[in-house]
């Protein structure tokens, strides 16, 4: 999920003053090779280990698509016996050449039609094929003007199905030259002969005169994923890669001519249907159950998906002390399939939030003054470690010494934490981990560390 710095003018403004008045103690906040022995202080090392963790799947408001939000997921994932399955329908208007547009001489008979969506070279899942359909849209009302909720599936006629085609991830080096002119690289999606003969039948005073006069003729198109067997999530960007409808074709007197009809940035509606089903995956039993004693195991997955709510019970208790190094440590839990983690890969962060009220949330101190985050000192990047008996899993850390200064020191509540996936890539992302939870055995559990000096 992208960080929304909108609502949190609250948050912003207690954190920069913290900032500015703990910015004098950051000398106490020690590595452990920098702690003096206990000969001359009173240094302590302790580990909390009964954390209480709730993993919450719920739908994420901030997430809008549409207007200026070009990017967009389409596939589908329905191989994750851990996280379940995803689906990812984009839908899309192009706009004329130009208004009262005309093909080129008289006499044209068509070559061939495609549509070319922009696309990013990475994907999420298998490098396998996937079948897209097309669909011409019905959407009543589809334009630039709105931002679309992507829980909201958009309409199409089933019955007017322009292209059904398995395509591959595109890669780096797939650019695409057509009549000697060179394309950046793009999904390519063969329409039906029988649209792209209907495009070369209209005219200049009729649905070529205006890209609105188009999008009464060609409301929008849908594309949409196998929802059965997919493997594959592929991102794609309306705005990049001339995404376009090129009608190939022929006239009396000339061959190899091509009509582009282009994606407008500032006119061509679209939109993201996105939609996670957790039905009959691991995941599905350990979301949402509210257990007082928290959830043993956690689920996280990159907006929209599930995150963690977190408590340390009696934090405000701690004794009275100068907090050197408190450091939280989330560790991955094997997924147990044989090349899996390959596959489906782990966030490259996890952020770390406090609720200010029920629903909604402030930094925490270590983060930094929110115009220039300390993120190399906050932490939680992904690091690969190999402590369970050599086998490699991921961990992410987190150094909250500050945070915690303030509540030994009755500055701040313990309140309620939030730990989540992010994703600096896409509005919509995939990556998924599979941790130890607060009440799981060590040492894949979530622990809090603490090294401090009692006063």
């Amino acid at each position: 999920m992208k960080i929304n710095f909108r609502n949190l003018g609250y948050a912003v403004a207690f954190l920069t003053a913290s900032y500015t008045f703990t910015a004098c103690n950051q000398s106490t906040i020690l590595g452990k090779d920098l702690i003096p022995g206990t000969d001359k202080v009173n240094v302590k090392d302790t580990t909390i280990n009964n954390l209480i963790t709730n993993n919450v799947y719920e739908a994420d408001s901030s997430i809008r698509t549409g207007r200026n939000n070009y990017g967009a997921t389409l596939g589908s994932i329905t191989n994750d016996p851990i996280f379940g399955k995803s689906h990812g329908f984009l839908y899309t208007q192009v706009g004329l050449p130009n208004s009262k547009f005309t093909f080129e001489g008289t006499g044209q008979t068509l070559d061939s039609v495609v549509l070319y969506i922009g696309c990013d070279t990475t994907w999420y899942g298998a490098d396998a094929p996937i079948n897209l359909k097309v669909y011409r849209m019905n959407e009543p009302d589809f334009k630039i003007d709105s931002n679309y909720s992507y829980t909201r599936p958009l309409s199409y006629d089933p019955s007017q199905l322009l292209a059904s085609v398995n395509v591959t991830p595109v890669k780096p080096g797939d650019s695409i030259s057509v009549y000697g002119v060179k394309h950046a690289p793009a999904l390519r999606i063969p329409l039906s002969a029988a649209f792209g003969n209907l495009l070369l039948q209209q005219r200049a005073d009729d649905a070529f005169l205006s890209d609105s006069a188009f999008s009464i003729f060609l409301k929008g198109l849908a594309i949409v994923p196998d929802t059965i067997n997919g493997r594959t999530m592929l991102f794609t960007n309306l705005n990049k890669g001339d995404t376009r409808i090129a009608v190939y074709y022929k006239n009396s007197t000339k061959d190899s001519l091509v009509a582009n009809f282009p994606f407008g940035q500032y006119s061509s509606a679209h939109a993201n249907y996105f939609t996670r089903n957790y039905t009959g995956a691991e995941a599905a039993k350990y979301l949402n159950t509210n257990k007082a004693q928290g959830d043993s195991i956690l689920y996280f997955q990159e907006a929209p998906g599930p995150y963690v709510k977190l408590q340390i019970p009696g934090l405000e208790n701690f004794p009275k002390s100068v907090i050197n190094k408190a450091e939280l440590v989330v560790t991955e839990m094997s997924s147990g399939l044989p090349g899996g983690d390959n596959v489906f890969t782990e966030p490259d962060r996890l952020f770390m939030w406090r609720y200010v009220t029920h629903d909604s949330l402030g930094y925490i101190i270590d983060y930094g003054n929110p115009a220039n985050p300390d993120l190399a000192f906050f932490g939680g990047n992904k690091t690969v470690i190999s402590d369970f008996g050599g086998i490699q899993v991921v961990q992410y850390r987190f150094n909250i010494a500050r945070h915690m200064q303030f509540i030994v020191d009755k500055k701040l509540d313990n309140t309620v934490f939030k730990l989540e996936a992010i994703s600096s890539r896409h509005n919509i992302d995939m990556r998924r981990v599979k941790t130890g939870g607060g009440n799981i055995t060590p040492p894949a559990n979530i622990k809090l560390r603490i090294i401090y000096t009692q006063l």
